[in-house]
């Protein structure tokens, strides 16, 4: 009797927990396309606890308890208690729930007392909550025994085993941004289950500095040790960031600095608009903050520290057999004419060409793809000669100008600034062949394209700069083939955001070629529709304006779109186009 009484208070108990938090709602996250900045108030959310999630019952059979504790454990909870009494008292007092996340698609089955998880990892979300996707197969063994008379689980697999529809409906992409090369903010994606105090938790990761990968290439304002005082608060679109006396002796360009990463951080969260800094209660100065309220906005920070260039130009260059063409479309017909000096004059046969951020300078691949030059104005000066197989160059952010081609019997990457060449190290290069490269807005990462083992695969790198550049922490970006019928074929890339790729694949060898975006790190993709028989080669996208795309056919005829997938044909007779970037 007392058992049965147990049960059903045990039950109620669930079922009141259960209704209490979907009276207070909660925050969805989007199911696909590309990661957007949340804003404005969160939206209504009915169903974001799934209400099968309970405590097991008396009399659960070993598949039972399994199938709650994966339904336990893929709803959010503070320190997974729900889940935790599908394990024997042993087991639930040592799990570590959040030490990672394996996402997951499947079901299991059972045998007597044995029961197996049988499906597919699609991604992984280590300690730092930083997103992998992956493509494997996954089958979990869980050892079951009885205790206190019930089916226990004795062997937890390490950490949390999200379904893939709770993780793709329930957790939210945040970027929390440290410092690239001294003086830009670079995004470090990161993913937050729903009901959580997401201004404090973002706060603490900022704070605990960039993810393992990212780490080697950023620096970050924050001293060492620095602590927050009590958990963020938001009223009025202030959100309050009280942080221990370590901050004291930054100078302003490091307030500055620690000022931008806290506020684009935090400006993600719904109702924030503004931040306030505090030392043991007392208001803290930084540069930039209103003189009366000590608060600071992101429109109030230098425009040079955001993570996409502001003053990218909202023009494009093609290259035609004549040389390199300007496109003007400022009025309702587009004109085309020639860029002044010898690359606009049919000087040297013009392969490819890139713009820099700034729109001073053109650099292009001529003479067969054998030779670099570089034009400001009328003066030209060649960077690269006896070279072969030059790829399409581009400009960071920084006025560094990256190459890659054969020489010496291998594929090798330089970096250009000014006229003075550097030599980059890269194993990337010794695991395949290049084919396409793209330099991320904050100039810090790097998209890649390479052909290895008969395939082609995408990819993401960091570029280091210390005493000598180099460009390693290769990561493959697998696809997520539930979205697609699964790209196997990559022709070109280009960034369209500060985490969002623009993607030129194929689904086999002989299929037509189409646009996708996808986030940096895999999580997401969505065609991005296409023009028939358009047999697409190379893709660019605007900094200036990233919703505008253009597409190069192997034709010479262009398609352009300006994010409403509609494609309208461009211009006619280019070889390559290219933006400021």
């Amino acid at each position: 009797m007392t058992s049965r009484r147990t049960g059903v208070w045990t039950l109620l108990a669930a079922l009141l927990l259960t209704l209490a938090v979907v009276l207070t709602g909660c925050v969805t996250v989007p199911t696909d396309g590309p990661v957007e900045k949340a804003g404005g108030e969160p939206p209504g959310c009915s169903e974001c606890v799934d209400i099968d999630v309970a405590p097991p019952t008396p009399g659960d059979q070993p598949k039972q308890v399994v199938d709650g504790y994966l339904r336990a454990m893929s709803n959010y909870q503070p320190n997974y208690g729900v889940a935790r009494q599908y394990l024997t008292q042993e087991a639930a007092g040592t799990w570590v729930p959040e030490q990672r996340t394996l996402i997951y698609s499947g079901a299991t089955t059972s045998s007597g007392a044995k029961v197996v998880l049988d499906g597919q990892l699609t991604g992984l979300l280590d300690g730092d909550r930083s997103y992998s996707a992956r493509s494997q197969p996954l089958k979990v063994s869980f050892d079951m025994v009885k205790e206190n008379g019930e089916w226990r689980i004795s062997s937890p697999p390490e950490g949390l085993l999200v379904a893939k529809y709770s993780f793709d409906r329930f957790y939210r992409p945040f970027n929390v941004f440290f410092i690239g090369n001294g003086r830009s903010l670079v995004p470090d994606p990161i993913y937050l289950p729903p009901r959580v105090n997401e201004a404090t938790v973002l706060v603490q990761r900022l704070l605990s500095g960039a993810s393992s990968w990212l780490k080697p290439a950023v620096t970050t304002a924050i001293p060492p040790n620095t602590a927050l005082g009590v958990s963020v608060t938001v009223r009025d679109g202030i959100a309050d960031v009280s942080l221990s006396e370590t901050i004291l002796p930054l100078d302003d360009v490091q307030r500055r600095l620690m000022a931008a990463q806290v506020v684009h951080t935090l400006q993600q969260v719904a109702g924030v608009d503004k931040v306030l800094f505090s030392v043991g209660q007392q208001p803290y100065r930084v540069p930039d903050s209103d003189a009366h309220d000590f608060t600071v906005s992101a429109s109030a920070l230098p425009s040079e520290l955001e993570p996409v260039p502001s003053n990218a130009a909202e023009v494009y260059y093609g290259v035609t057999k004549d040389g390199i063409r300007v496109v003007d479309t400022r009025s309702d017909t587009v004109s085309v004419g020639p860029v002044a000096g010898p690359l606009g004059a049919a000087k040297y046969p013009v392969d490819q060409v890139a713009a820099s951020v700034t729109n001073t300078s053109l650099a292009a691949v001529t003479d067969g793809r054998t030779a670099l030059r570089q034009s400001s104005g009328d003066k030209v000066s060649t960077l690269l000669s006896g070279v072969t197989n030059l790829l399409r160059p581009q400009f960071s952010r920084y006025d560094e100008l990256f190459a890659i081609g054969d020489q010496g019997g291998r594929q090798r990457l330089w970096m250009f600034t000014g006229e003075r060449s550097v030599r980059v190290s890269s194993l990337v290069l010794d695991g395949g062949r290049v084919k396409a490269f793209k330099i991320s807005p904050d100039g810090v990462r790097m998209a890649l394209i390479r052909t290895t083992k008969g395939r082609t695969e995408l990819g993401i790198a960091r570029i280091n700069r210390s005493d000598t550049i180099t460009v390693d922490g290769w990561r493959v970006l697998d696809p997520p083939v539930s979205n697609t019928e699964g790209l196997t074929s990559f022709v070109d890339v280009a960034w369209s955001d500060a985490t969002t790729l623009v993607l030129l694949g194929a689904t086999t060898q002989d299929s037509q070629v189409a646009p996708y975006r996808i986030t940096q790190d895999g999580w997401a993709l969505t065609s991005m529709g296409q023009p028939s028989n358009w047999n697409a080669v190379e893709v660019a996208v605007s900094l200036k304006n990233p919703m505008t795309t253009v597409i190069v056919g192997r034709s010479g005829q262009t398609w352009r779109d300006d994010g409403s997938q509609r494609w309208s044909p461009f211009v006619d007779g280019m070889l390559s186009m290219a933006f400021p970037d």
